[in-house]
């Protein structure tokens, strides 16, 4: 079967992730994480526009943007060059990388300080604050550029103190109008609303339901994004497209909740149940 094309960004700027094989860890130690920026030096040094970057232990986030020769060559030598620098490291035999990289089109300026924003805010799931985390852009853009083009984004929020400001808060339209976006929900927060609107144990058994049973899960008014189910259920896209998920009509795209989707798809609440969501929404989009 051929590979799903890509969608090309207007803007040319996009949202990227690579992801560990298995969800194994991507970097053993530090010396592997010094590896993995010198490979993204040479990535800028190849064309590419780096506006931010963070490293996970598992994963990694990358804000890019295309100048005009396209991204994927770049991004697969850097995938290439650092497998073959941590199998030969920690002698590993097989896939470094799950997959092809994933890309997610950022169009907007708003989208575009979002997605900075998620990127820099990752490790608050490792316990770490963003000026205190070591691998990533953040203090490239308040101590001075070194990998990123930081201009634009403290541009267009009025500096160093602006570009703190505006991470220290969930959102803030004074800042910059971000009608329109939600923040991204993180995995425990999807899992938690799941939780709270199926019931505990629903993520488990849901992969065991036979079809008629998932079928009862679609009658959904609210708009759920389908990758945020995925990330939570662990599970293909295609249990969901076929037996309980409906395509997310035109007047309920201002209610998306992902804005890194490309395409938006809706999960159905048992009827009778409050919708959660609402009390983890952005406060930007109220």
């Amino acid at each position: 079967m051929p590979r799903q094309a890509r969608e090309v960004s207007r803007s040319g700027c996009y949202h990227v992730t690579l992801r560990g094989a298995g969800r194994r860890s991507l970097f053993e130690d530090d010396e592997d994480r010094e590896a993995f920026v010198r490979r993204l030096r040479n990535m800028v040094d190849d064309g590419i526009l780096l506006y931010a970057w963070c490293l996970m232990d598992n994963h990694v986030h990358l804000l890019i943007g295309d100048c005009g020769g396209g991204i994927s060559s770049p991004l697969h030598r850097l995938t290439t060059s650092f497998a073959l620098c941590f199998n030969g490291r920690h002698s590993h035999v097989g896939p470094v990388f799950q997959g092809r990289f994933a890309s997610f089109p950022v169009e907007t300026d708003a989208h575009f300080l979002e997605t900075i924003r998620y990127i820099h805010t990752n490790p608050k799931s490792l316990g770490a604050a963003a000026p205190d985390y070591r691998w990533s852009s953040y203090r490239e853009y308040v101590e001075g550029e070194d990998l990123c083009e930081t201009a634009r984004a403290l541009d267009m929020l009025g500096g160093v103190e602006g570009f703190q400001r505006f991470h220290r808060v969930n959102g803030d339209i004074e800042l910059v109008d971000l009608t329109g976006y939600r923040r991204r929900l993180s995995d425990a927060e999807v899992r938690d609303i799941a939780s709270s609107i199926f019931g505990e144990g629903f993520l488990g058994s849901l992969p065991l339901m036979a079809k008629e049973e998932r079928c009862r899960h679609s009658q959904a008014r609210q708009a759920w994004s389908v990758e945020s189910t995925d990330r939570a259920f662990d599970r293909n896209r295609q249990i969901y497209r076929t037996s309980c998920v409906r395509r997310v009509t035109a007047s309920e795209q201002n209610d998306r909740i992902d804005p890194f989707t490309p395409s938006l798809w809706a999960v159905a609440m048992p009827p009778g149940r409050a919708h959660p969501i609402s009390a983890v929404r952005s406060p930007i989009a109220a």
